[in-house]
């Protein structure tokens, strides 16, 4: 069974083909899954994981630089 994401909740498309998930589940796992079967984009949790799926569907230039130093721990 699939189910359709709601316009309202933020959740980028997918990177590889442009379309929008949907949320099936697989016993006790969701997948958020892209609606292409041959573009493979997938996201499976215990929980809908909204969050993970926008993280792996970002272009390079929406993900923001940090401008935070690096400190040597060692």
């Amino acid at each position: 069974m699939t189910i359709p994401i709601q316009p309202n909740i933020q959740c980028e498309n997918c990177i590889k083909c442009g379309n929008r998930p949907h949320v099936e589940q697989h016993k006790k796992y969701w997948v958020l899954t892209c609606p292409n079967k041959s573009c493979k984009n997938f996201v499976k949790a215990l929980t809908i994981d909204v969050a993970t799926w926008n993280r792996l569907n970002k272009k390079a230039n929406e993900i923001p630089a940090t401008t935070e130093t690096l400190k040597r721990t060692a």
